[in-house]
């Protein structure tokens, strides 16, 4: 949130986003409402809608007020303002998707992406964005958001084994460079968080964690009702949590380098390889793998809800696990367990909430002076 000063200025650029905000929110909205809901004079809201008309940032809407009498004018949030691009990783794969200001997505395509050398990813890359781009023409677009796995700060993603080239690379400035537009890149899972969160739980719980154990390991955390990263941007990286169960592992190289992850990979190979009473040990042994990689989360952070994503836990697996977790710590103590399946839409829309956040200003009062 950015702090301003309290000139006559900066109120009436606050009373601007106010205003916006509470049109975006409650829109179509009369302009007596928006004074009501803001405790602003009328001849305030009046002046700042019409400035926001003239900017076009907000329209008149079409809704008609059916009293008797000289109608009141209801307004609402220009949806054509700007569009958004975002670009979700998935499996040697983007999601590609364009939202409108409001984010209502209106158009998303899927492109292939060649994650073995740099220069690879990149081309394809830019070839799915100049696709997304080239339906955006006439628009400004306003953000493009990317989702991918592995730690990013700053731009930079690390510890990425699904697109090794991109290690330490600073995609964000690259992107900027070419398109012209703020580039903003998340971690994958954090979105689907994210997405998950605002989009089923937001009213319902203040704290969630998102686990995947699919290709590679990793959990988004909503904590307090927002997205919890760390100090490096490092947290929810579980793959280096250490597991008591064990499982005939391969030694060596290996694009996983942590304890939870490397146990998880094999487990799950295995399992798709066996059958009969070998395969009942060994999804004995992936439901305790889980149950121990979660309690590791539950001490730490007691979410109120954890969102397991794995191809070869069951919905009987979840309860399973549960089971386990409340012979551990206790029944009071075991969060929701829920099974997702896919969660490649809730990334989109993390990904496109993302966006919208970041570039929508929000301001605070201060009484400060400038010295």
């Amino acid at each position: 949130m950015a702090e301003m000063v309290g000139t006559p200025r900066m109120i009436k650029l606050l009373n601007k986003d106010v205003i916006e905000g509470i049109i975006k929110v409650n829109g179509p909205i009369t302009k007596p409402e928006i004074a009501r809901l803001t405790n602003l004079s009328l001849v305030t809201v009046n002046k700042t809608v019409d400035i926001l008309v003239k900017e076009n940032k907000v329209k008149l809407s079409s809704v008609q007020d059916s009293s008797v009498g000289r109608r009141a004018q209801y307004f609402e949030i220009n949806e054509e303002l700007h569009y958004i691009i975002g670009l979700h990783y998935d499996c040697n794969m983007y999601i590609g998707a364009v939202s409108n200001s409001i984010g209502d997505i209106i158009y998303r395509k899927e492109f292939p992406v060649r994650p073995d050398s740099c220069d690879q990813v990149m081309e394809d890359t830019y070839s799915a964005l100049d696709v997304l781009c080239g339906f955006c023409t006439g628009h400004e677009i306003a953000a493009i958001g990317l989702g991918v796995p592995g730690v990013v700060k700053d731009g930079v993603v690390t510890s990425i084994p699904n697109i090794p080239s991109w290690e330490g690379v600073d995609v964000a400035h690259v992107l900027e460079e070419k398109y012209g537009a703020p580039v903003l890149l998340e971690n994958d899972i954090n979105l689907a968080a994210m997405g998950v969160y605002y989009g089923q739980y937001k009213e319902k719980v203040d704290s969630l964690a998102l686990v995947y154990l699919e290709q590679g390991i990793g959990s988004g955390l909503i904590l307090g009702r927002e997205l919890f990263k760390g100090s490096t941007n490092f947290a929810g990286e579980l793959s280096y949590l250490p597991v008591s169960q064990g499982v005939g592992r391969q030694d060596g190289n290996s694009r996983y380098k942590g304890d939870f992850e490397h146990t998880m990979s094999h487990l799950e190979e295995e399992i798709r390889q066996s059958s009969g009473t070998r395969r009942k040990e060994l999804k004995s042994l992936l439901r305790r793998t889980v149950a121990g990689g979660l309690l590791s989360i539950i001490c730490v952070i007691n979410p109120e809800v954890v969102g397991l994503v794995c191809s070869q836990i069951s919905r009987a697996d979840v309860k399973g696990i549960e089971d386990l977790l409340k012979e551990c710590i206790g029944e009071e103590h075991v969060p929701k367990l829920i099974k997702l399946d896919d969660i490649r839409e809730q990334s989109i829309y993390g990904l496109i909430g993302m966006c919208i956040r970041e570039i929508t200003p929000t301001y605070s009062l201060s009484s400060r002076k400038r010295g």
